[in-house]
């Protein structure tokens, strides 16, 4: 006679995997939802960034004499581009990693999934292909901020993605609403 174990867990809660599983809805985030949720999240990062850009000059005309800091003008602002991105990771990336959002995202009720498969992706591929080429983007004179501004603009298609969702082939889509 086989008794079965009172504690495994069932075939439901098995296939439940918590870190790919994402709502089962497929309508795409508005605009407004997907704006709000970028808004949210450049208040926050700006919030946090300013006081860091400023120390970060500071500490460098420390160092170089404010002469000096017109010759370190790159190094200065690449050592700023690593405090945002060291800043954006530290804020969101548990929740990119495990929920396919960022802050504005929770907020505004909406997940980053694959555009094919609506699963979460990988961390770094997720970073690599919807972020850190914008940042570096952003780094190159009048490139940078051509190319963001152009990222933004597509989201007027039809399938509201921007640039950067059409290279992580990502889309966004509205959580779930349980009743």
């Amino acid at each position: 006679m086989s008794q079965s174990n009172p504690y495994a867990p069932t075939a439901e809660t098995m296939s439940a995997d918590p870190f790919t599983t994402v709502p089962q809805s497929t309508e795409l985030a508005t605009l407004g939802e997907r704006f709000l949720g970028a808004l949210i999240d450049g208040v926050i990062q700006l919030v946090l960034i300013i006081p860091f850009s400023f120390g970060i000059g500071f500490a460098f005309a420390a160092a170089v004499g404010v002469e000096g800091v017109e010759t370190y003008q790159y190094a200065i602002e690449a050592a700023g581009a690593l405090v945002g991105v060291a800043i954006f990771l530290a804020l969101n990336g548990y929740l990119l990693a495990s929920k396919g959002k960022t802050i504005g995202k929770v907020v505004m009720k909406t997940t980053i999934v694959h555009r094919d498969t609506e699963q979460l992706l990988p961390f770094w591929p997720l970073i690599g292909k919807r972020y850190a080429w914008l940042w570096a983007c952003s780094l190159i004179p009048i490139v940078g901020g051509v190319i963001p501004l152009i990222d933004a603009l597509l989201i007027f298609r039809s399938n509201r993605a921007c640039l950067h969702d059409d290279i992580a082939k990502t889309k966004v889509i509205k959580d779930q609403i349980l009743a």
